[in-house]
């Protein structure tokens, strides 16, 4: 099901837009469709948490972990 959005695009980016749909004959709505598609596809999988092995050669205390109250 499709929803309608009214949305305030740059002029310069609307000119693009217009030209590009020229060119591939396609709809304005269908290229701002694709293109938002594909950004949310690539930031999905850009947000992942990127790590690395572990090295940590020590003794861990979670006393350490904790300040320390008076009483």
């Amino acid at each position: 099901m499709k929803s309608h959005i009214s949305a305030t695009i740059d002029h310069e980016l609307v000119a693009a837009l217009q030209s590009l749909r020229k060119r591939e004959r396609r709809s304005l709505s269908n290229l701002i469709e694709t293109a938002l598609a594909e950004y949310l596809e690539k930031r999905q999988t850009s947000d992942a948490i990127v790590s690395s092995p572990g090295k940590f050669d020590g003794r861990f205390s979670r006393r350490e972990t904790y300040a320390r109250t008076r009483r």
